[in-house]
């Protein structure tokens, strides 16, 4: 996600109009595997394999640690949803479908709260 800074930037994640947001302190985004399937024939060499792509692949994952925003709504509500993903900082921003897997939060006295939350990235709309 070129262009999205880990500092200054926020984040929201809207579900049926209900949304989460905060402000982002760090960002670690895997990208999407591709499914291969092996054809190796039986005949073949001792050590070699033959991988072909399907064309299919499994969603990367976010993961956004952040610290929580007034009123920034509660992130354990929405886990196991599909919303929309969205990432704004210097006026550059990117929004992905998204399932919210596992959300986290931590809170010490006299400290800030904060969270970590992991999404799966999905080209799933909803029925």
């Amino acid at each position: 996600m070129p262009g999205v800074t880990a500092q200054g930037g926020t984040f929201t994640f809207t579900v049926d109009g209900f949304q989460v947001w905060a402000y982002v302190t760090g960002l670690s985004v895997e990208a999407p595997t591709a499914e291969v399937v092996d054809m190796t024939p039986y005949n073949a060499n001792i050590g070699e394999r033959l991988l072909v792509p399907t064309g299919h692949w499994t969603g990367g994952s976010v993961t956004v640690d952040y610290i929580h925003a007034p009123n920034g709504g509660d992130p354990e509500e929405v886990v196991r949803q599909v919303g929309t993903l969205a990432f704004a900082s210097g006026g550059y921003s990117v929004s992905r479908r998204a399932i919210l897997e596992s959300a986290t939060t931590t809170a010490r006295m006299g400290d800030i709260v904060r969270g970590t939350l992991r999404f799966r990235v999905t080209d799933y709309t909803g029925a």
